[in-house]
């Protein structure tokens, strides 16, 4: 019994003594023991560079052609799918509010498209005079993005989004070819060029894999204006002037990005063994 009340009594001396010690040391101005640092607060900034691949699926609004007169009408034109690329540098507000801007380049898709016209009496038959003309031509583009995006909560480290983007656009339509059907006649149409307005709207679900890496994969409708051909001009080379416009190009794009946040990164939990 004695024994245990000597035991009873060094503990209380233990705890008097170490709540002593800790005052005088406040009395006497020593530091006080560092705060433990949150695992994630903090620990990357708000500055993000943004990294992304995707398919591009345009469609075309219509074309002209300012020697086309009454007698053509277009019956076909589409344009093909192309793989798109880009990267971008960023600013995550931290209160559902991300901006960014990116530069992108669209792959070459392939342009198609076919007309008919009628002859002299009217019809478009081979035979009276009528016939068709094919098409074909590269078009790939370079694309400048300020976009805005609002996030909508996070749930699982799961964060859908939509935002808005606006743009320039530079156009090129190359090797553009105009093959007649029945006369078995050629014309080519010189490269051009174009820089057009555009503007996007987004879609999409962010995850964050870490507090400095976020996998993002979006769905994006884009308006990238008119593309434009050079001067027509035969296969022997002589000018037949005019040239071919491809109107209102639109996309739908799949994007799959990585953004990856600047600053400072978290350590590594420890890894508790058994």
């Amino acid at each position: 019994q004695n024994h245990n009340r000597f035991i009873r009594l060094n503990f209380f001396l233990d705890r008097l003594l170490g709540q002593t010690a800790a005052v005088y040391a406040a009395d006497l101005g020593l530091p006080p023991p560092p705060p433990l640092e949150e695992p994630c607060v903090g620990c990357v900034g708000p500055w993000y560079l943004k990294g992304f691949v995707g398919a591009a699926n345009p469609v075309v609004g219509g074309i002209d052609y300012e020697l086309h007169g009454p007698n053509f009408e277009f019956i076909h034109e589409d344009m093909k799918s192309t793989p798109l690329f880009g990267l971008g540098l960023g600013y995550d507000t931290g209160h559902y509010f991300r901006f960014d801007i990116t530069g992108e380049y669209r792959g070459k898709g392939l342009f198609i498209a076919q007309d008919r016209y009628r002859g002299p009496t009217g019809s478009f038959a081979v035979g009276s005079g009528g016939g068709t003309n094919e098409y074909t031509a590269d078009i790939e583009s370079w694309f400048g993005l300020f976009n805005t995006y609002i996030d909508l909560g996070t749930w699982h480290c799961v964060t859908p989004y939509i935002g808005g983007g606006v743009a320039f656009a530079s156009i090129s339509v190359l090797g553009y070819k105009d093959v007649n059907v029945p006369n078995n006649g050629v014309a080519f149409r010189r490269d051009h060029t174009e820089t057009n307005f555009a503007w996007a709207v987004y879609g999409g679900l962010a995850y964050q894999v870490t507090p400095g890496l976020t996998l993002d994969l979006g769905y994006r409708y884009t308006d990238l204006g008119d593309a434009k051909t050079g001067k027509t001009f035969a296969y022997d080379n002589s000018t037949i002037a005019g040239s071919f416009e491809i109107n209102d190009i639109t996309s739908h794009d799949l994007l799959f990005s990585v953004r990856l946040a600047l600053g400072k990164q978290p350590a590594p939990m420890p890894v508790a063994f058994k």
